[in-house]
């Protein structure tokens, strides 16, 4: 999928290079502004125009994309769809072969491709730290020392529901909760036998000590497990269930706004969060632009972007406030996010686990 370019409106003078590159209201200093202006400049210069991002989905990023095209005219954002052994099998291919064409790659599982030298170091110019993740993130879900990635933003997974079906003070406080005998055939996720949201937050909650595997086999009797996640959120949108726990809130929000009745409901607390780590990649075709691109995500316009689409900033402004009423993720009571070198062996654990738990 290929996004055209985008025509510039309102160019502040101030904030423009001579081509048109349009930093307005993304809240950085002149000397960050100059920096990116230069690369903005090297890449029209060059003729490397085109950001190609490997990402597994991306949907829900085509208004970010745009905006970024919009702001920098003359660059132009195109994507592939890869995940897991075609992810790596696709990179390798282009390793071997030196015609790359990907210069942006996202990834929640980036650690791992850093470790087989699909990354670029580069410091990226509009990063900062926030302080008050300390505890609840693990700094390598953030960054890592040698600035190979970084995560603008975290995913969050909590429960969905139909609202014509029940109401959100009738919903369960906590994951153990799903466990009683009550919710019996009311429920529905995704089958966590096979990689997936589903088993990364049930992982996480099983890691962590939320459940515990007599919870987890009595949730898996009151649930029906399908094959993806797309079919869960048919279920609770046709009225089928009433509850889809284990649910990214992205999906949520997309289809409450093509018209399904159904809505996010947060926990009090152990609400399960993942992050998506976004990199240069090794011999990008477009440097100057991806690393623009990169330094975007970390922007007011780009965390705006990112909490219109219904993610959750790792360091949101204080003067911006989600669009759909959600708190910062720092305040939306997280279960604390431990490193993906972690969680992964855990996966690994419990895998056989959910087979046996969620055979047919």
């Amino acid at each position: 999928m290929a996004i055209g370019m985008l025509a510039l409106a309102g160019c502040s003078a101030q904030t423009a290079s001579a081509d048109g590159a349009d930093l307005e209201g993304l809240g950085l200093s002149a000397e960050i502004e100059e920096q990116l202006v230069a690369l903005y400049d090297a890449a029209i210069e060059s003729g490397d125009t085109e950001v190609m991002i490997y990402a597994g989905h991306h949907d829900e990023f085509v208004p970010l994309y745009e905006a970024f095209e919009e702001r920098f005219p003359g660059l132009s954002i195109s994507t592939g769809s890869y995940v897991g052994a075609e992810l790596t099998s696709t990179l390798e291919a282009e390793r071997e072969t030196g015609k790359h064409l990907v210069s942006v790659l996202s990834n929640p599982n980036g650690d791992r491709y850093v470790e087989q030298g699909f990354a670029e170091p580069y410091e990226v110019l509009t990063y900062s730290d926030n302080p008050a993740l300390d505890g609840l993130v693990d700094p390598a879900q953030l960054t890592d020392e040698e600035h190979n990635y970084y995560s603008p933003w975290a995913l969050m997974f909590n429960f969905s529901y139909n609202t014509e079906l029940i109401d959100a003070d009738e919903l369960p406080q906590s994951w153990a909760e799903l466990a009683d005998p009550e919710w019996a055939g009311k429920l529905t996720f995704m089958n966590p036998s096979t990689p997936g949201g589903t088993q990364t937050v049930l992982t996480q909650l099983l890691f962590s000590g939320v459940i515990d595997e007599s919870e987890l086999a009595a949730i898996a009797g009151n649930a029906k497990a399908v094959a993806t996640d797309q079919l869960a959120l048919q279920g609770i949108s046709a009225g089928e269930f009433p509850v889809q726990p284990l649910a990214a809130t992205t999906s949520i929000l997309n289809a409450a706004e093509s018209g399904a009745p159904v809505e996010s409901f947060f926990l009090p607390e152990d609400n399960v969060v993942s992050t998506e780590k976004w990199m240069l990649t090794a011999g990008a075709p477009s440097p100057d632009a991806a690393k623009l691109f990169l330094n975007y995500l970390h922007t007011l316009d780009g965390q705006q972007q990112a909490m219109a689409i219904g993610n959750f900033p790792t360091n949101q402004d204080p003067s911006l406030e989600s669009p759909h009423g959600w708190p910062a993720l720092q305040d939306a009571g997280i279960l604390p996010l431990k490193a993906q070198s972690e969680l992964r062996p855990a996966i690994e654990e419990y895998t056989p686990l959910y087979q046996s738990t969620f055979a047919e």
